[in-house]
């Protein structure tokens, strides 16, 4: 498993784990970098995400609504 493979696993379980709400967002732009950097024809690009492209990222994970406390 590659360096990029093990982060995104420790970031991906993060998220699982009901993250605090500013956690939640940077652990979800992390994940979307690191599966960007996996598999670039896969997911959008960071840049993409920030700006809101949505194209060419239908393997991409939805952005659920994270936790309210």
């Amino acid at each position: 498993m590659s360096f990029i493979a093990r982060e995104l696993d420790r970031v991906s379980s993060a998220l699982r784990e009901n993250p605090q709400r500013n956690d939640y967002d940077r652990l979800y732009a992390a994940q979307q970098a690191l599966a960007w950097a996996a598999d670039p024809n896969g997911f959008a690009s960071p840049m993409a995400m920030i700006v809101g492209i949505q194209e060419g990222s239908e393997d991409c994970l939805g952005y659920p609504d994270p936790p309210q406390f």
